[in-house]
């Protein structure tokens, strides 16, 4: 096999196949090397948010004296165009400061706010794809037999697919983690209007602790005394075990112990 006719017949078709997006980088056999800018068509699913970026995987391929009969090295690199969307650059640039200026939001637990109009679509990113992906491409050079025949064609083929298909599934899962971070936000702030449930065991704990707290048992019995002249009930000299005289002795309306047994003694003289 003439390997530098090969590589020149395979390089002159990839230029008519990609005129605009194929830059040789060096021309000269057996280091012949080209970058391919390879713009993805990416599905943002149900999103409602539109991208309002370009992504583009940017491949480099470096072919072998012997190539094809030994696979090219590919490196990736992922690059992102924003898309212009009619706005003046005055107005894009004003739009960057306030992206720049604007900071993360923390709720009272130190949890971060999620912004009410994310756009999902823009957040993902292929940088950290991209080594899995150069570890696919030289699994399917071998699994797939390309070996022999030209194969940058169906490897840049293969780029474009695997990357718009791995975008499709990262959006998927932050859409499942935006919407479950959206209910449990929602979840906190609904249960911030439900208060504890009160029980007859709860009130009275809260009412011992509430009159505890402010005196009130304290002020009750100050408030008697002063009612009663300062003198106590039956009831409180009981309770406290006080044995005092019939002046200090009084009933809960106010009524002495002497008054009481004067009634008595009138009523058994007119029995009698």
């Amino acid at each position: 096999m003439d390997y530098k006719e090969e590589q020149a017949q395979e390089l002159e078709v990839l230029e008519s196949i990609y005129p605009d997006e194929l830059r040789i980088t060096n021309n000269e056999y057996p280091k012949i090397k080209f970058e391919v800018d390879i713009k993805l068509e990416l599905d943002t699913g149900d999103s409602t948010s539109p991208l309002t970026k370009e992504h583009i995987i940017t491949a480099e391929f470096k072919l072998p004296e012997n190539y094809p009969d030994e696979p090219c090295t590919i490196s990736l690199e992922a690059q992102e165009v924003a898309l212009n969307d009619g706005h003046e650059d005055e107005d894009e640039e004003e739009d960057e400061n306030e992206e720049e200026e604007e900071e993360d939001e923390y709720d009272d637990n130190g949890n971060k706010i999620l912004k009410k109009f994310q756009n999902l679509p823009d957040t993902v990113s292929f940088k950290g794809y991209l080594p899995e992906l150069t570890v696919k491409l030289e699994t399917q050079i071998e699994t797939d037999m390309l070996l022999g025949m030209q194969m940058c064609f169906a490897l840049i083929s293969s780029i474009k697919e695997n990357c718009e298909q791995w975008y499709s599934e990262e959006l998927g899962k932050l859409e499942k983690q935006h919407d479950w971070e959206t209910q449990e936000r929602e979840k906190k702030e609904q249960a911030k209007f439900h208060g504890t449930k009160v029980t007859r065991e709860t009130y009275l704990e809260w009412r011992s602790s509430f009159r505890k707290e402010l005196k009130l048992d304290e002020r009750d019995q100050v408030r008697r005394m002063k009612a009663h002249h300062g003198k106590l009930t039956g009831k409180q000299m009981f309770e406290q075990g006080v044995v005092g005289t019939g002046d200090d002795f009084i009933e809960e309306d106010g009524t002495s112990v002497d008054d009481v047994s004067k009634a008595l003694a009138g009523t058994e003289l007119v029995n009698q």
